[in-house]
């Protein structure tokens, strides 16, 4: 399971030139070329930016023929060989889930030059963004997506321990001493009460894990439910992926009835107390994010985080039951 990649100076350098030049509707057209369409002939290309982060970006790409069609594609490049990975994942995954009424949105392309993945382009909105009468519904098939998922027979990679997910998230909290030192008093807590939980955890069977699974990560069609960015894919305990979506629900403030309503619905075989580990796991390590994109607003984010993440503490000890 890949946590975070903090690329080097020359990655980052490198990664900004190739945002630039797949900024550039020719140099996109040539790279599409040998996906295109038999018969489709490009007229034309609009290229835009549609996500940027330290170690990867993503491109709309929106090419017309010269019959007026449009092809519309994703365009992910990553400052590292990372692609590779997800693209062998990807391999493995596709015989499982195409005929899925919801499923996962994968690569159709990879061109290890660019170290970039093509992907067709999802025409959404986020359940995040979705009115809130819409939600539970979408949460329950979320949940029914996430339970298929973690049963496919597939085997990504080496398994991701508790204790290696507990050790990137101290990684995480001391970083905190540099970037946010204030928030260091509310987080030292939490951490040490996630390392005595970490030692009362259920044994669990790995499956194959989203790794980041969040409202803002599935796509509502208007038909179908679509799962993407298989980025932080893993092999680890599934009571990861539902705490962690859980963590993320709480962390937007969302109503206590829809942590149930993903709860309830989720049909598969996780321990309550390690959803609830999961759970806090996540919201400690949102602290850290809070304080690096919003470094003005933490004081008034972080301390409902925390008292959510003790929350969450207090379920591991004694669990609200996981159907």
């Amino acid at each position: 399971m890949r946590f975070l990649y903090r690329p080097t100076v020359e990655e980052r350098v490198a990664l900004q030139e190739r945002l630039t030049r797949v900024r550039q509707p020719a140099a996109v057209l040539e790279l599409l070329a040998p996906i295109l369409p038999v018969g489709f002939r490009p007229a034309g290309a609009v290229c835009r930016k549609y996500s940027v982060h330290p170690d990867r970006f993503v491109v709309r790409a929106q090419v017309r023929s010269a019959a007026g069609e449009q092809r519309d594609y994703a365009l992910k490049v990553y400052a590292d060989d990372f692609a590779e990975r997800v693209w062998a994942y990807a391999q493995t995954l596709e015989p499982h889930v195409h005929a899925l009424r919801d499923g996962l949105c994968l690569p159709i392309h990879h061109l290890p030059g660019e170290r970039m993945l093509v992907f067709p382009w999802v025409e959404g909105r986020s359940v995040a963004d979705i009115a809130a009468s819409g939600v539970p519904a979408l949460l329950r098939r979320t949940a029914a997506l996430a339970a298929t998922l973690h049963r496919l027979p597939v085997v990504p990679e080496p398994p991701t321990a508790a204790a290696m997910i507990l050790d990137e998230t101290r990684d995480r909290c001391r970083r905190l001493r540099e970037r946010c030192p204030g928030a260091v008093p509310i987080v030292a807590p939490l951490l040490a009460e996630l390392e005595e939980a970490a030692s009362g955890l259920d044994p669990a069977a790995p499956a194959p894990v989203h790794g980041d699974l969040d409202a803002e990560q599935i796509v509502w069609t208007g038909e179908r439910l679509v799962l993407v960015d298989l980025d932080m894919f893993g092999y680890t305990d599934p009571a990861y992926d539902v705490g962690h979506f859980l963590g993320q629900l709480e962390r937007r403030g969302a109503p206590a009835h829809w942590l149930t309503t993903f709860r309830d619905a989720y049909v598969g075989a996780v321990s309550a107390r390690n959803v609830a580990f999961y759970r806090s796991v996540t919201l400690v390590r949102k602290i850290h994010t809070v304080c690096r994109l919003e470094p003005s607003r933490w004081p008034a984010i972080v301390p409902r985080l925390a008292s959510r993440a003790l929350a969450a503490l207090r379920d591991v000890a004694s669990p609200v039951q996981v159907p």
